[in-house]
């Protein structure tokens, strides 16, 4: 936990580091009037104790607003208890309201929509609708400092998980293309390292949206396909504790070349081949 930039404090408890994971990300944006955070990591004792402690040894005007990037347990979990040690209205999108209300005590006050802006003192703060990870997900753009945070729609390293009813991968590649319109200077990920090249990432990213899309087209071609097949043939060399979510990529995958009518359905959905 520390401050990566005047003013930007990154939060994350990482305690016994795992090759491929990455802790989850919170940020401190200390404003001259106010003070935002972004995001508020998992709900667990130690993590919410060190947390709060460096938010408490940490100098910072008062917290003005907690806002939540998505629904996700690692986002929301420390809610409560931020909330109840240092105030603050907890501001998230429309769509991830009910789901953040479910999975906290309190609830949240506002809800904000593309391109609003709340001010600090001497930070601007936008709020972008960014549907791709989660439907509902924001990302925050602080104007001055050219600099985005962006939840888990993008990661320092690697790239995000879209689940199939959760979020949508054509939906998140339109974000990724949004996203590049700003222009960032900075990238501060839900997960890992801050990415200094946004531009970069976020080709990356569009670039490996397609490539498994054209890797699943390529492999009907040769017949139909369960999704099991389709993971079997791509994902040659990956973590088994990876497998799961890499079979619902397949599936968010083909829901989106469905839905364009580039793959049918057959056996009640047991198999896809091209149309």
């Amino acid at each position: 936990m520390q401050e990566v930039a005047p003013g930007i404090h990154q939060l994350f408890y990482d305690p016994e580091p795992r090759s491929g994971f990455a802790a989850a990300n919170s940020y401190m944006l200390v404003g001259r009037e106010a003070t935002a955070l972004i995001d508020t990591g998992w709900n667990r004792p130690e993590e919410l104790k060190a947390r709060l402690d460096y938010l408490q040894r940490a100098p910072h005007t008062p917290v003005r607003y907690i806002i939540i990037t998505h629904r996700h347990g690692a986002n929301v979990g420390g809610i409560d208890a931020i909330q109840k040690a240092h105030g603050g209205i907890v501001v998230s999108t429309p769509v991830e309201k009910r789901s953040i209300d479910d999975a906290i005590e309190g609830r949240v006050d506002l809800t904000v929509y593309d391109g609003e802006t709340v001010n600090l003192g001497d930070m601007s703060l936008e709020f972008v609708h960014a549907s791709g990870h989660t439907f509902g997900s924001l990302c925050v753009f602080l104007r001055e400092r050219q600099a985005l945070f962006t939840g888990d729609n993008v990661m320092g390293e690697g790239t995000s998980v879209v689940n199939p009813g959760q979020g949508d991968i054509g939906e998140f590649m339109e974000t990724m293309e949004k996203l590049l319109r700003y222009r960032a200077r900075v990238i501060y990920p839900g997960q890992g390292p801050v990415v200094t090249d946004p531009r970069a990432k976020l080709d990356e990213l569009i670039a490996h949206r397609r490539e498994r899309e054209d890797q699943i087209l390529t492999q009907l071609k040769s017949g139909p396909k369960t999704v099991e097949e389709l993971f079997r043939a791509i994902y040659t060399d990956l973590d088994e504790r990876r497998h799961n979510m890499a079979r619902n990529q397949v599936r968010s995958h083909l829901g989106k070349l469905l839905r364009e009518g580039r793959v049918v359905a057959q056996e009640s959905g047991a198999t896809y081949v091209l149309a």
